[in-house]
């Protein structure tokens, strides 16, 4: 088991974590925090990495439990994020394969952070052909001798990690290999089964 915070599809290096454990167990009650990934990813673009970050009711600098997180709608940040995944991995020889549910999980108007995070990572799960089973640990839950896992990637240090894999993006010939890219890159790439077996 591995106990950890939801990420926005996370990095690469996050899943190779994922890959080790059978249970996933999410916390959803510590406290926001800004420069995280709790709400932001990075995808690669011909001008190199791209933040794309869900835009939350009171802004970054609060210490609210992720639980009462509310997502803000007062810009499109849903049609914007597809639009930005369409644009720059529109070449990718998968895309094609993930497109359809990936516009329909941006369809949805999630009220809560938590909600469309734990969306998210039910997607990608059942495009990698994960195994694992997903649960939400609150305040009621018992995990006993379970220690939280922090991942040590932040967006401003995410490329530094040595254990992620590298493989032909679409972008290789203009930026070189961006490191430790979100999940979608890879899967884009080289498919689901393929990135499982890599991560693996």
């Amino acid at each position: 088991m591995v106990y950890t915070d939801l990420h926005y599809f996370g990095c690469l290096t996050y899943y190779q974590v994922f890959a080790k454990h059978e249970q996933l167990v999410f916390d959803s009650i510590t406290a926001f925090s800004k420069m995280s990934f709790k709400n932001r990813m990075v995808i690669a673009t011909a001008q190199g990495p791209l933040h794309l970050t869900i835009p939350i009711v009171g802004g970054r600098d609060q210490k609210t439990p992720m639980n009462e997180i509310r997502i803000a709608y007062d810009s499109p940040w849903r049609s914007q994020h597809f639009k930005a995944i369409s644009i720059n991995y529109k070449r990718a020889p998968f895309f094609e394969y993930y497109v359809d549910s990936l516009e329909q999980l941006y369809s949805i108007e999630h009220v809560y952070l938590n909600d469309f995070l734990l969306a998210t990572q039910n997607w990608t799960k059942v495009h990698l052909k994960a195994k694992w089973f997903i649960e939400i640990a609150n305040e009621h839950t018992s995990i006993q001798q379970a220690l939280k896992w922090v991942d040590p990637m932040k967006p401003n240090n995410f490329e530094t990690s040595n254990d992620a894999f590298q493989y032909q993006q679409v972008f290789n010939n203009t930026t070189g290999f961006i490191q430790n890219a979100c999940i979608l890159d890879a899967l884009f790439a080289m498919g689901g089964k393929q990135v499982l077996s890599m991560i693996s």
